[in-house]
């Protein structure tokens, strides 16, 4: 990742569902694409959820797949330390990130008013906006040019979900049909 110019992306969650944060890049020479992405769900709460959704969190954090923080609820100060820490940990230049705004406002205050700001980038959560960079991630995928960090929960999310089609044939990814967490 040093030197890397990345993008990353954010979706903050509601009490009882998970956070995440995405890191991506583009290899230009190789024309591929890398990614490192990171779930973040409530300490309290992590027999509960493994139990629930059938998924050994105890196991996502100690792979460093995914981070306890907070109690009850995630700890948003958390996330937000977790990303205004990625370019000196991975020695990366943010170059913005993009998030839906649902329950982001406030961390998107402090992200781009911190010492180091980070732009960011509002993602409206609608099928032809989410058709373009829905499209471009599924053709790299069945051409081999994804890449990511061995992740499960990030394998998970993938096997889980499901893409849609809008009547004007844009594609996303529909949460309400996918076959879990």
């Amino acid at each position: 990742w040093r030197n890397k110019r990345v993008y990353l992306g954010l979706d903050l969650s509601q009490t009882d569902d998970n956070t995440s944060v995405a890191m991506v890049t583009y290899d230009r020479e190789n024309d591929l694409i890398f990614a490192k992405v990171w779930g973040f769900v409530p300490a309290y709460r992590i027999d509960e959820k493994s139990k629930k959704e059938n998924v050994d969190y105890r196991e996502l954090v100690a792979n460093g797949d995914c981070f306890a923080c907070g109690d009850d609820v995630i700890d948003y100060g958390f996330v937000e330390r977790f990303i205004l820490d990625l370019s000196r940990n991975f020695g990366v230049d943010v170059v913005q990130l993009g998030f839906d705004r649902y329950n982001a406002i406030s961390t998107v205050q402090k992200l781009e008013s911190a010492e180091n700001p980070v732009e960011c980038v509002e993602i409206r959560q609608h099928s032809s906006i989410l058709h373009r960079p829905t499209k471009l991630l599924k053709e790299y995928v069945l051409s081999r040019k994804f890449r990511y960090f061995q992740n499960k929960m990030l394998e998970i999310n993938f096997e889980n979900s499901r893409c849609t089609e809008d009547t004007n044939l844009n594609k996303y990814v529909n949460k309400k049909k996918s076959a879990g967490k």
